[in-house]
């Protein structure tokens, strides 16, 4: 007898399969769209920043040039297909949250920081190359993309955790 009486306090604490879809589920759908448009206008804004002022030619391209250029390299570089592929694994970060009960603040920026960097540069060297860049492996890829957006993809990470953060505790304390 003292084993059923176990059981049937620690049953409410297991996990079901019902309770494991519902906590996956708990992925703010509106809080993830905000945060992936603030994490993009981060994105372009640095990029536009870096096209204008950066070291690269001896003439710099006007502002409207950068802006356009950086807001389709938005969607051809990789960094919009890398907020796509991060749906699914940020279903599991919120659950994983929901169990740890770690502060979200920090949490969520520094999950998302490196979720955005590894599917960023996997996503940029997947990407279709124009015929002039000569043929690269996978690796080399990647590496360049590392070397020329790190700290770009970090941060708009970094912005993106923060930013669904925020909006989760906001929706938490309202409920």
């Amino acid at each position: 007898m003292p084993e059923k009486l176990y059981f049937t306090k620690l049953y409410p604490q297991m996990e079901t399969k019902l309770g494991l879809v519902r906590n996956l589920l708990q992925i703010d759908l509106a809080g993830y769209a905000l945060s992936a448009l603030f994490a993009s206008l981060l994105y372009v804004v640095w990029l536009t920043v870096s096209i204008v002022f950066g070291e690269a030619g001896s003439t710099h391209p006007g502002l409207r040039f950068a802006f356009g250029f950086a807001f389709v390299f938005l969607f051809v570089g990789g960094f919009g297909l890398a907020l796509l592929l991060m749906i699914v694994p940020w279903a599991i970060v919120v659950w994983a949250r929901l169990k740890t009960r770690w502060d979200v603040l920090i949490y969520y920026p520094a999950v998302a920081a490196l979720l955005l960097f590894t599917l960023g540069c996997t996503a940029a060297a997947i990407s279709p190359k124009p015929f002039f860049i000569e043929n690269q492996t996978f690796l080399e890829a990647a590496v360049i993309t590392a070397q020329r957006e790190g700290f770009c993809l970090l941060f708009s990470g970094i912005a993106f955790g923060a930013c669904y953060g925020w909006f989760e505790r906001r929706t938490r304390a309202v409920l």
